[in-house]
């Protein structure tokens, strides 16, 4: 269990008795104001618990554990207070801010059994959120190679931009990055509705008909229907609805929603331009130029990682049989009719060959181009 603690207070009498009673059962910080208190929490990182006094000169406690919360809204807060503090401390409890209040002075062993329930609520969160993560993230994985095989132009696309976004959100360091892979999967989940016939039109872009565009219409009407009927997910449709919202008209409120939002844009729209042919390089520069409708720290960092990724892999080609896990399509696989099996971009898995070597075993000859344009990882030297 975690049991780093921050104490934050502006009586230096006050922070001795802290490290006095307190040094023995969890690991201890001191800060002697507000704003020390937000600059040892963001230095030292990964505190479970703030301890703050309520009165303090420049910033005061309340106001401190709300930016705090900001950062992380994992970390458990504790606020003491006087009585002439009272109102202004329930405020601080009522907004969410606290996890709990207490009255000074407060006897040692009091503030000892708050501070260690606090430390059990850190972890309970924690907890849930790594086993919400785990199983969402195996969940998504699962949905994602089933769908694939069924649609795999729209769920190629899933894969690749799922790819980009995390490599963006971890770079980005933003908060829950389980949730970027989960909007990348079910922004594409309403595409399973379409007609096979107009799949590849649809895809690319093409020219359609009346009934089809109304089709595409209510495709993220009908993503945020199944998002509601999972429980947890709400966040997820939250990404989701703020697509088309231009990043300038909203800032993150700390939670990483408005962000995620803009790096699945930014991944989204990307992907789009890339199967369309035109040059990565240019592709940046475009979406970088056009600062009203994508952020420019994720159009940044874009371009990092391409530069990255030209270093980290390099393009081969090779027979349809030695293609191997951890390598990545280059170019569409496809059947001798040219029926669609994998697209450019998707990652080379057991799935995959073990679906290849179903379509092999259902032919005299083998359906596949004898050889496939892969790119392969590049080994550290």
């Amino acid at each position: 269990m975690n049991n780093k603690i921050l104490c934050v207070d502006d009586e230096e009498s006050i922070l001795r008795g802290f490290q006095l009673n307190l040094r023995k059962d969890f690991e201890l910080h001191l800060a002697s104001n507000g704003k020390e208190g937000l600059e040892v929490f963001e230095r030292e990182k990964g505190f479970a618990l703030v301890l703050s006094d309520m009165r303090m000169p420049e910033m005061d406690g309340a106001t401190m554990l709300s930016e705090i919360k900001k950062v992380d809204h994992e970390v458990v807060t504790v606020l003491l207070t006087g009585h002439t503090d009272f109102e202004s401390a329930i405020a601080a409890v009522n907004e969410g801010n606290v996890f709990r209040m207490l009255s000074k002075p407060c006897p040692p062993e009091t503030l000892i059994k708050v501070l260690k329930d606090g430390l059990n609520q850190h972890d309970l969160i924690t907890s849930k959120r790594i086993l919400l993560d785990q199983t969402l993230r195996g969940a998504v994985d699962a949905l994602a190679q089933s769908l694939s095989t069924a649609k795999p132009l729209f769920f190629g696309r899933a894969q690749r931009v799922r790819r980009v976004a995390k490599e963006i959100g971890d770079m980005m360091q933003i908060p829950h990055t389980w949730r970027l892979d989960v909007a990348s999967v079910f922004s594409q989940l309403a595409y399973i509705s379409i007609p096979e016939s107009v799949s590849e039109d649809v895809y690319h872009n093409r020219k359609l008909s009346p009934e089809v565009k109304r089709i595409i219409q209510n495709l993220p009407e009908d993503t945020q229907r199944i998002i509601n009927k999972i429980p947890g997910l709400e966040e997820v449709g939250e990404i989701l609805s703020k697509l088309d919202v231009q990043h300038r008209f909203e800032t993150d409120d700390g939670s990483g929603v408005r962000t995620a939002a803009s790096i699945l844009k930014v991944a989204l729209d990307y992907d789009y331009y890339e199967q369309q042919g035109h040059d990565k390089n240019l592709i940046v520069q475009t979406l970088n130029s056009r600062k009203n409708d994508y952020d420019p720290k994720v159009t940044g960092i874009l371009s990092q990682l391409l530069l990255v990724a030209e270093q980290s892999f390099r393009l081969d080609e090779v027979p349809i049989k030695r293609l191997e896990v951890g390598m990545r399509l280059a170019q569409d696989l496809r059947l001798d009719d040219g029926f669609l099996v994998a697209s450019s971009g998707a990652d080379i898995d057991l799935q995959l060959l073990k679906v290849i070597r179903n379509y092999d075993s259902c032919y005299d000859t083998s359906p596949f181009p004898k050889k496939m344009q892969v790119t392969v990882p590049l080994k550290a030297s």
